[in-house]
């Protein structure tokens, strides 16, 4: 769906946060691995990426999204610091 050239996805890419969205630009393999996430790991994943400190934080946790890479890890990363 197109509206006024908005389409859904970039509609939903206009909610993370800017080096996640850029990250999953430039990695399909990742982008992939967020669009198969349910919403509530979609909104753990973005908390965790609001709270990133670095770019190679943020990078990981890009990079976790490439499937047969285990999500959880990050996720209980963030609930140990």
């Amino acid at each position: 769906m197109d509206l006024n050239g908005i389409t859904e996805a970039g509609a939903v890419m206009q909610n993370l946060p800017i080096g996640l969205g850029m990250n999953l630009a430039m990695n399909e393999p990742a982008m992939k691995g967020y669009a198969a996430l349910t919403e509530a790991e979609k909104e753990e994943l973005i908390m965790r990426c609001r709270d990133a400190s670095s770019k190679g934080e943020m990078q990981q946790i890009a990079d976790s999204l490439v499937p047969h890479t285990d999500i959880s890890a990050i996720i209980e990363e963030a609930d140990i610091l």
